[in-house]
C-alpha cells in the first residue's frame, strides 16, 4: 500500500487498500503514541513515515496526516539473503520499538 519503488501508483493497482490506509491514519491519530506496520509486501529493506504531512500517499489515498506512524518494510523474497531485523521493546523509551539490520553471518 506504500510501495517505495512505485512514483506514480493508479487507483488500479493500490486504491483497493484506501478503506485500510484511511483507517490506519485515523487510529493512529486517536492512539496518539508511536505505531508499527511492519511489513514485506514490496521486498526491498525501507523504513519511513509514509502518512507524515507532505507525503504523496495523503492525497492519494484521502488520508489525514498519521506523522506518529512508521513504517517498516523488510526485504523479501530474493533479497532475503543478507540480513534479517533484530526488533527490540523497551517500554520506558517513548519510541517503544527499536530495530537493526543483523548481518546473516553475525548470528
Amino acid at each position: 500500500m506504500f510501495d517505495p519503488t512505485v512514483g506514480t501508483p493508479t487507483q488500479a493497482d493500490f486504491g483497493a487498500f484506501t478503506p485500510i490506509v484511511r483507517t490506519i491514519a485515523a487510529e493512529s491519530v486517536r492512539f496518539g503514541r508511536p505505531v508499527y506496520l511492519f511489513n514485506g509486501d514490496s521486498h526491498i529493506y525501507n523504513a519511513d513515515h509514509p502518512l507524515a504531512a507532505g507525503s504523496s500517499w495523503l492525497a492519494f489515498y484521502g488520508a489525514g496526516a498519521a506523522s506518529n506512524l512508521t513504517r517498516v518494510t523488510v526485504d523479501g523474497s530474493a533479497n532475503a539473503t543478507k540480513d534479517w531485523l533484530k526488533v527490540t521493546i523497551d517500554p520506558a523509551d517513548p519510541a517503544v520499538l527499536h530495530w537493526q539490520r543483523i548481518p546473516f553471518t553475525g548470528m
